[in-house]
This record gives structure tokens, sequence and C-alpha cells, in this order.
């Protein structure tokens, strides 16, 4: 009887769970695309159907399908056992070591505690008396009971204990409802709420779990908006809100819109445009831009008109280049925001303005670039540049940025570079060259062309197996990690007369083993035809025979009588 994770893997399929997150293209047996894990332009990222696995030839990441859902999702094994159990109908009984249960345990119920306290706000928005004021801020900001309900908005009465009062009569464990972040402990003992008079926005995660909230106050008082600090299911800096919502329109439009508040994003929903996210208070991250990277390679930031949000904008610029996205700028109308101009002008004039959008290069060369053409002015503004330019991962995109620069500025490229490499040589900034992807064959280079070569006739031509045990070619193998891989390949072989590579998965516990032998079988080493397998065969066996002819020889040192018998033997053979 299979186990629920080989029942699991049995009936999924891993192209196609992964590329509801990753743009997958077909190439030869694989699919490929650009890494979820990593910054990369070029995909290194491949999905083998045949093997059900996938394996990041950049970063090393790979595995199965609850490898990928763990990793992308941020998940326990068990929570994913649950998560693919349920999608492929398998029943899931108690599978896991006792750390990985308490993990998972512990990730659940604050999931469960979350979601109380939104059934709690929602319930209070809807029904109290007491949320009246918040019912009336809603409707002066246009939110409709539509918009209001797709999102779940609720409200956090004013007061100390609205949402403790309802934990504490639910038996709640209030250190684990701590840690979630919706109350804060008194020094005394006992606990009060974290949020008090907001509206609360529900903050979900791409498998529609409740993650966290942000809280707004119904007027100026600062701080205006409050979030849910880190907790074990919630990370700011890599969490987008409204992507689980919507990640299929923006995968359908070709584009995400990225604004920066809730109620931007909920102005924009409500408009009918339906690609957009939205940041929680935070500066844009390599890791939100990678999970936006696998539905498209196309983004408009939408920036307020002050200055703190033109900022914003160009300190975004390297995140997109080094993503390989094509990134543009929106910057609204003087006092205007997404929420306050659509709300405004409408939707129409808001397409128009985003039909305009500029590309971010442009717009950062604009706003950098006033006119004036002092000497002192140009420094200031190669200065600010070379920031931009040393976190850039790749060399031929920092060459197009000069070429740019140069020509908006007058400068010589010459002298642009000479001084960037000043500036790089300080270390005020890392280098750039220090993020240079590593490529397929950078590990490859390194390891013995032997080893690889006897690897791969086993795992792609396991008819030679019993040839390569009869002749001991392990005595040519210098890899310690190769030399495991093919003693569990013989192993297998002289207990079942055959192997499988997914079983070698499963048995080999060393990841950075299991990662040498994701890359073989998702990329041959050599592609061999019928009549190359015969021939690599029997060089591979003339090769044992010299290695076991040199090592007697040298056994035999000093035994002239020995070797000459040894050397006339090897003569006439």
């Amino acid at each position: 009887m299979l186990s629920p994770k080989e029942e699991i893997k049995k009936l999924a399929d891993i192209v196609d769970v992964i590329a509801q997150f990753v743009h997958l293209k077909k190439a030869g047996r694989n699919f490929v695309g650009l890494c979820p894990f990593h910054a990369e332009k070029d995909p290194s990222f491949t999905v083998n159907p045949e093997r059900q696995t996938f394996h990041c030839f950049g970063c090393k990441k790979g595995g199965d399908i609850f490898d990928f859902w763990m990793e992308y999702h941020g998940t326990t094994f068990k929570e994913a056992l649950h998560d693919l159990g349920e999608r492929y109908n398998v029943p899931i009984n108690n599978v896991t070591s006792h750390v990985e249960t308490n993990r998972y345990s512990k990730r659940k119920a604050i999931f469960a505690i979350n979601q109380t306290a939104l059934a709690y706000f929602k319930t209070i928005l809807s029904t109290s008396p007491k949320a009246e004021p918040a019912r009336q801020y809603l409707n002066k900001r246009n939110i409709d009971n539509k918009t209001a309900s797709d999102f779940e908005i609720g409200y956090a009465l004013d007061q100390w204990n609205g949402l403790t009062d309802i934990l504490l009569k639910q038996n709640t464990n209030m250190a684990l409802a701590a840690e979630a972040g919706l109350v804060i402990p008194r020094k005394n003992g006992g606990y009060y709420d974290r949020f008090r008079g907001r509206i609360m926005f529900p903050i979900f995660d791409l498998r529609n779990q409740v993650i966290g909230f942000g809280g707004r106050v119904l007027d100026n008082t600062l701080p205006k908006y409050i979030n849910t600090p880190e907790s074990p299911v919630f990370h700011k800096g890599e969490t987008l809100y409204g992507l689980n919502k919507a990640r299929e329109a923006i995968r359908k439009n070709g584009m995400a819109l990225i604004v920066e508040g809730y109620m931007d994003l909920l102005a924009l929903m409500k408009n009918d445009i339906t690609y957009a996210v939205a940041t929680l208070g935070t500066a844009l991250t390599p890791y939100h831009v990678r999970k936006l990277r696998g539905y498209t390679n196309r983004v408009v930031v939408v920036f307020d008109s002050d200055n703190a949000g033109k900022k914003a904008a160009m300190k975004t610029l390297p995140l997109f280049a080094n993503e390989g996205m094509s990134a543009s700028v929106l910057v609204l109308p003087n006092g205007h925001d997404p929420d306050t101009f659509l709300n405004e002008k409408g939707r129409k004039e808001f397409l128009l303005l985003l039909k305009n959008a500029v590309p971010m290069l442009d717009f950062y060369l604009a706003m950098e670039i006033t006119g004036n053409d002092s000497d002192v002015e140009t420094i200031r503004v190669l200065k600010n540049f070379f920031p931009v330019l040393s976190t850039l991962n790749s060399d031929a995109l920092r060459s197009i940025y000069v070429r740019r620069f140069a020509e908006k500025t007058g400068l010589r490229e010459s002298i642009i570079w000479s001084e960037l490499q000043n500036f790089m040589r300080t270390g005020s900034v890392t280098s750039a060259a220090n993020n240079i992807n590593h490529r397929i064959h950078d590990s490859m280079d390194q390891k013995k062309i032997t080893d690889l070569q006897i690897l791969n006739l086993l795992i792609y031509h396991p008819e030679t197996i019993k040839k390569m045990m009869e002749i001991d070619c392990r005595i040519l193998l210098s890899d310690p990690a190769i030399k495991t891989i093919i003693d569990i390949i013989f192993e297998q072989y002289r207990q079942y007369n055959a192997y499988s590579p997914e079983v070698l998965m499963d048995i080999i516990d060393d990841e950075s083993i299991r990662q040498q032998l994701r890359e073989l079988l998702h990329k041959p080493f050599i592609v061999y035809s019928e009549e190359e397998v015969d021939q690599a065969v029997t060089e591979l066996e003339q090769k044992t025979h010299r290695k076991r002819f040199l090592q007697s020889l040298k056994q035999a040192k000093g035994d002239i009588e020995t070797q000459n018998s040894l050397i006339l033997s090897e003569f006439h053979s």
C-alpha cells in the first residue's frame, strides 16, 4: 500500500503545480523558467516531468513537489502534505517526525487564532453599533459593501480587551496569540489588544490563509497604519497584499501594478483594475519582485507625486533590473494617490496615465538630471548613480545604463567607467561581481570528467550497470558524492536487479549529494547514441584495467622481478 506521500506524487504533476507560481516554457524534455528563489535574468530553474523533480542550476535548490511547496510557501512538510493531500483527495495520517509535528501544530494554531480574529473583526464591523464611525469612514472613502466583503474587511473596537476576551472565552493559548501579533502581554500579567479603533485589513497568503492584519485609524492620528509584527507565519518583506486575489488577473493581463497602501489597492479593485498588489508599508524587496515574476515580467510601480514617492521609485530600479523585469513608473498628479485619483477622476483617466507610464531608467534619469550642466551638478548626479550601477548583477545591463547616462549628461563613457571602478573598490557598496549568477557548468568544471561520465551512463543507460559492476568502475572515481550515489545504485541493483532515480532521491539524506544527482537528472552530462554507449563502456573497461595495473605496479615498488612480470603480462594482454 502506498504512503500518502507516494500516493500524492503518483497523482500530482509537478509541472502543473509549479506553473501556477512560475512561468515555465518547454525546453526539450524539461520545462524551464526564472527561479523564484534567487535573482537571475536567464532561466536556470528546470522542471523534469519524467522524474517529477525540479532543480535550479543557479541557487541549487531542488527536489520533488513537496520540496517546492515547502520552499515557495514557507511551510512545514506536514503542511505541504495536508495542502497537497487536500488538493488530490488523499487522506493524511500522522506520518511526520515529532519536531515537524510540533512546528506544524504551532503554525496551525496561529492560523486558527488569526481566523478567529478575522471572524470577530468582520462581525464587529457589520453588526456593532460602536462600529458606526468605521462604516461611515469606509463609505466616505467609497469602499462599498461588496469590496469590503470581498476583502473581508473588519473593525477593531477602540477598547483594550475586545479580541482578548473572545480569545480567552475560547480557551485560546494566549502566548500563541501574542506570537501571532494580535495581543500584547501586560507587565503585571494578562494581555491586551494590539489593534484598537482601527479598520482591519486581513492579509492572506497564496493558500488563502490569514497570516496577519493591517490596521488603519479613522483619522490622521499617528501611526496611521500598524501591521502584524513578524511571526512564524507572517513576514512583511515577503508578502504582497492582494496577490492571492490578483495573481490570475496579473497573468492574464501580462502586467502587475504595485501601489503603496491597502486603500489604494481597494480603489483599483473597485474600479475593475484587478491586476494590482500593495506593499505593506515597507520598501519593495527582492522577495516581492520574485513573487510577481512568476506571473509576469512587466511591472508598473504607482507612486504619489511627493518627493518621498519619487525617491522610493528610484530605489527600486536595481531590484527589477536584477530580476530581469521590465519596470515602469506612474507618478500621479500633485495631491493625488491612487485612491483619491480614481475617486475624483475615474477609471478611464487612470488607464490613460497608465498607458503613458515611463520606463524606470528614463524616470530616474529625468529626476536626477535637472538641466543644470555645471560640473558640481554633474558630479553629484554621477555619485548618486553609482549605487544603482554597483548593485546591478549583469555587466551587459550595467553597460547599457552607463551608455544611457553618458548620452544624457554628455560625459564620456570611459570617465564613468573609471570613476565607477574607483567607487566599487572603496567597498562602500558590495561589488556586483560578488553577485554574478553561477551557471550550470560552474560546478561541473571542477569535477573529474570520468566520474560524471560513469554516473551519466548508469543513470541514463541502466543496461550498463551489470557490466560496470563487473569491471569495478569504482576504482576510477575520485568524487566522494558520486561514489556514494554509485554505491547506492549498485546496492539497489544487487537487491532488486533494477533501480529508480526517484528512489535514490529518497534514500540519500545529504543535500549536497542530492544536489549533484538532481543536476545530472535534469541535464545529462553527455548524450550517447547506442553505439557510443558500447564504446564508452569499452573505454572505461580499458581505464579500469590500466588503473589496476598502475596500482599493482606501485605496490610492487622495489620488487624488480614482480614489476617486470607485471609489465610483461600487460604487454602481452
